[in-house]
């Protein structure tokens, strides 16, 4: 029987969340014997075409998912060529940035930046697909929407000994949204700094200038960061995320305000967990114990959360214990396996 064919089709850059979730899909193909290669028709830079297979734009999938997120890659001609090359059967598009829902507005963060920005988005995806798929927890009446949660857990890393960690409080990611995180962050850690010597962020937008066209979601103060002697990082090898969040005693798992009123997982949700690390949940995280149980309550930050940050590092050893437990739980639900199995039951 020939094995199946799935081509991803996406703006892939290897410091980007959704090229780290390609890698994981391209790993789990590879143990399912299924053909995972990412496709021509995006973009893809040179560290991500050198770890995972291009399919060039005559390779004819057996499914072709392409994912858009923030801005639409993909050019006139290139949409001209794939609605006359790839079956419409085939073709599903994947919404993890809630493009396809109407516009709704989270403190400072959109869904749609401009009045015409639903309307172009759902036309876009209505052209390309009658299935499109948003990371949701739970159901949903839009009409061709259906939930799939995409991101799932790779391979866990090995853990190290607390004294072999490098940063006492450490977040792994680019900053999206996230600079109001960093703000509350540091105030609650402001009274137990003492006890968290090494604070530090990894990733893209942090310490240097803002993207163009995208000032709002990458705003960040580098001499507030300075001044709170909180260290700043570039990003991540490719494919080494939950490896360098393992860096860290502790992590907080932070959710762009539109995707946690929305209700999506994200990778890092999961990654986290993947990780040998404790995870912190805000108390904005709402939807977190329909991810991981109840038990996740006692990781959240909820009260005072410098009282439980110090709670959790007198008793590293026990929250350790209660976080393996949670992994184990997500690793067999939310495989990388199991998300593309479920994926070709779209086909």
């Amino acid at each position: 029987m020939e094995k199946a064919k799935i081509a991803f089709v996406a703006n892939f850059q290897y410091n980007c969340g959704s090229s780290n979730t390609l890698l994981r899909y391209y790993q789990a193909g590879e143990k399912l014997g299924y053909d995972v290669r990412v496709s021509e028709f995006g973009y893809i830079d040179d560290i991500v075409s050198s770890a995972v297979p291009v399919a060039n734009r005559q390779w004819q999938p057996d499914l072709f998912v392409i994912v858009y997120e923030s801005y639409p890659f993909l050019s006139p001609e290139d949409l001209n060529q794939i609605y006359k090359q790839i079956p419409r059967s085939k073709r599903i598009v994947i919404d993890p940035d809630g493009k396809y829902l109407k516009p709704v507005q989270s403190k400072d963060d959109t869904n749609h930046e401009t009045p015409d920005s639903y309307k172009y988005w759902t036309e876009l995806y209505d052209s390309l697909s009658d299935t499109v798929l948003q990371p949701f927890l739970g159901s949903t009446t839009t009409k061709n929407v259906k939930p799939f949660l995409y991101f799932g857990m790779g391979n866990i890393i090995q853990e190290t000994d607390q004294s072999q960690k490098d940063f006492d409080l450490l977040y792994v990611g680019n900053n999206w949204y996230r600079w109001n995180d960093i703000l509350w962050l540091t105030e609650a850690i402001a009274p137990i700094r003492n006890r968290l010597k090494r604070v530090a962020l990894i990733g893209q937008h942090w310490s240097d200038k803002v993207m163009d066209g995208y000032e709002k979601a990458t705003y960040s103060e580098p001499a507030f960061l300075k001044r709170n002697h909180i260290e700043t990082f570039d990003s991540t090898p490719y494919g080494h995320v939950e490896e360098t969040m393992s860096r860290g005693l502790l992590h907080p798992v932070l959710v762009r305000p539109i995707l946690n009123e929305f209700h999506f997982v994200t990778p890092r949700m999961f990654e986290t967990f993947v990780a040998d690390t404790i995870p912190l949940i805000p108390v904005y995280f709402t939807h977190a114990a329909k991810l991981y149980g109840n038990a996740i309550n006692q990781l959240t930050l909820s009260g005072n959360p410098a009282s439980v940050i110090i709670n959790i590092l007198d008793n590293y050893d026990k929250y350790k214990k209660l976080t393996r437990d949670i992994r184990e739980t997500l690793k067999i639900k939310h495989s990388y396996e199991k998300r593309l199995a479920q994926l070709l039951e779209f086909t």
